[in-house]
């Protein structure tokens, strides 16, 4: 086996957010500093499997080490949660002692896979979607790729506001751009996701990974995560398959009206499949949008380059997740841009 490429890891530590975010988080900010420059943590994300080397991985086992109760961790990161870390560089460096003195901690928990399941996505699937069906109000069916616990099937049960309203359900999101967020969304008559490793909000150790998986600055996006599990037992039901994307698409589509637009969408999952995986999932949801009644919603880094999309470099360079629509009978296009985790919008005049 070759020896792993740490200034490959060195970079993704580098690059693992966004600009604006690291604006935003100065503790994750100076976490990522400290794992950077540290051998033992280039180390353990070089020993995950390809498909799952991620910084954010590191994080959530830290994090969930945290939610555990650890002794350290777990008022760094209830501090951090409170907007009451007063030294950011210094609790990340005291985060990186619990890790050089017990790396265990993350090691054995590294089998694990970044499942965020992000909602805020939903206000970027609502507005896409809409477009997509226009001024129909015919059922739709909706399969995801990548549905973790199955919370971005239901993207049209959240309200969707500029600013906070004070409901923690409601998805805050910034439309750089004109989006007509009066448009009727379609009922859905189907609701199916496919992942490897489907999770369940009513388990306990998989609310307490999902948590994890949240950068715990974000004290909004955690009250809205408990909000979720509270209100999810009346939304509507969903079916999960476990499995990979092409294996299980025949299945999901069986489980769909046949009679009915069926919306395919994957947020931040074809970034984990290899190149190969890559060209053999778009051309299998580009041969369906142009046989069927089917369209694909893709939401992803820019990292992830599909034939014929042409990526904005100005919008590569601030982080942003390239947004392709592909309608029925049609080929990919642009729809537009947006934070990774929905916080703005905006749609290019093309599309």
């Amino acid at each position: 086996m070759d020896a792993p490429d740490l200034d490959d890891v060195r970079k993704r530590y580098h690059f693992a957010l966004a600009p604006e975010d690291y604006e935003r988080l100065p503790f994750y900010k100076a976490l990522l500093h400290e794992l950077e420059g540290d051998s033992l943590a280039l180390e353990l994300l070089a020993s995950v499997r390809l498909e799952q080397r991620n910084p954010m991985l590191i994080l959530a086992t830290l994090h969930l080490a945290a939610l555990r109760g650890h002794p350290v961790l777990g008022p760094i990161y209830d501090a951090a949660r409170h907007g009451q870390l007063e030294d950011p560089e210094d609790a990340a460096r005291r985060v990186l002692a619990v890790l050089r003195e017990t790396p265990d901690l993350l090691s054995g928990e590294l089998w694990r896979s970044t499942q965020t399941n992000e909602p805020g996505r939903g206000a970027v699937l609502q507005a896409v979607v809409a477009d997509l069906v226009a001024e129909t109000i015919n059922e739709i069916n909706v399969i995801e790729v990548g549905a973790s616990a199955g919370i971005n099937l239901c993207f049209d049960q959240f309200p969707v506001r500029a600013k906070d309203d004070g409901n923690p359900l409601t998805l805050i999101c910034e439309d750089l751009t004109p989006i007509d967020r009066s448009r009727r969304l379609p009922p859905v008559n189907s609701r199916v996701g496919i992942d490897p490793n489907p999770l369940d909000l009513e388990n306990e150790d998989d609310r307490l990974w999902l948590k994890a998986c949240l950068w715990p600055e974000e004290r909004r996006r955690h009250e809205r995560f408990d909000a979720i599990v509270a209100a999810r037992p009346s939304w509507p039901s969903v079916t999960e398959l476990s499995g990979r994307a092409l294996e299980r698409l025949d299945d999901a589509f069986d489980l769909s009206d046949a009679n009915s637009l069926t919306v395919v969408f994957n947020t931040w999952v074809a970034f984990y499949f290899t190149p190969e995986e890559q060209r053999a999932y778009f051309n299998e949801l580009t041969r369906r949008c142009r046989e069927s009644n089917v369209a694909w919603i893709s939401i992803e880094s820019t990292m992830v380059q599909w034939p014929g999309v042409k990526v904005d470099e100005e919008a590569h360079h601030r982080g942003a997740s390239q947004i392709v629509l592909t309608r029925p009978k049609s080929s990919p296009r642009l729809w537009g841009w947006c934070h990774a985790h929905g916080r703005w919008l905006e749609q290019t005049t093309d599309s």
